[in-house]
């Protein structure tokens, strides 16, 4: 339900339970579980914390919100009392109380234009030219860059090993696929197992199908439909085309752009085996 309500207000959510639940990832070390939802906390443009059940994981990730100073709402159901320390947090931008699921919608979704308004509205000083670019690059860098820790824990939830696991592992150190981008798509899509390494082998690192198929030890047509349920699952059309693929993995996976960009950018076609 917050998840569905974080959407409507054009948000992408991200679920926790669907990365580092503690009996769907139970493979997890404790270390990684911290550094995957510190990293998602971190980069967040609001968190929303439910405070009807007391937890100690809810409390961490409003503290990291304060320390990392993204905003926060507090979303309790109307009868349960909510800890004031929790509430004390500077980072607690609203508490959003609900009797009824509708109430809950109207008050959160209120709650989130709110912040998304002052955000907009909100002064900012005058930066120079040179430091936007240089804020820019430093913010490229720190998408493209993650833990191997995380990278190894990211990969485990998404159900990838042997030749594939390598293979993704690879392209995140060198770049050709942003270490935020890896969480996305495990974290956020949910892609898993042949369905994460199709869609990261055959439309990011650009790797003919049949290449695709070896790595991950399956055949050509399998592959096609594991693209495809990939691409339907993260939003894009099932045939999407190569210059729409490497479009998508610019604007809303945080990845470099792709040959198949930079040849549709310069006004040159190519086809795909």
């Amino acid at each position: 339900m917050l998840a569905e309500i974080a959407e409507t207000a054009g948000l992408r959510p991200y679920l926790p339970h669907r990365v580092t639940d503690p009996v769907a990832a139970a493979h997890l070390d404790a270390r990684a579980v911290y550094e995957i939802d510190r990293s998602h906390v971190a980069s967040a443009t609001v968190l929303i914390a439910y405070a009807g059940i007391p937890s100690f994981g809810v409390g961490i990730e409003v503290e990291l919100a304060r320390e990392h100073d993204v905003p926060v709402i507090i979303v309790a159901e109307r009868e349960r009392p909510i800890s004031r320390l929790l509430l004390g947090n500077p980072a607690v931008a609203d508490v959003v109380k609900f009797a009824n699921l509708d109430g809950l919608r109207r008050s959160l979704a209120a709650a989130l234009a709110a912040i998304g308004s002052a955000t907009r509205e909100g002064a900012r000083p005058i930066v120079a030219d040179d430091v936007v670019v240089q804020r820019f690059i430093a913010s490229l860098e720190h998408a493209r860059q993650l833990p191997a820790t995380e990278v190894a824990a990211l990969l485990r939830v998404g159900e990838l090993d042997g030749e594939a696991s390598t293979a993704i592992r690879d392209a995140v150190q060198s770049g050709r696929l942003f270490g935020a981008g890896l969480r996305d798509l495990v974290g956020r899509y949910a892609l898993r197992g042949t369905e994460l390494g199709a869609f990261v082998l055959r439309d990011v690192l650009e790797r003919s199908l049949s290449e695709t198929a070896a790595t991950l030890g399956i055949d050509p047509r399998t592959v096609r439909r594991q693209v495809a349920t990939a691409r339907a699952r993260v939003g894009l059309a099932e045939d999407a085309a190569p210059d729409s693929v490497a479009q998508w993995l610019v604007t809303e996976l945080i990845a470099p752009p792709t040959r198949a960009l930079q040849l549709h950018l310069f006004g040159v076609t190519r086809a795909r085996r």
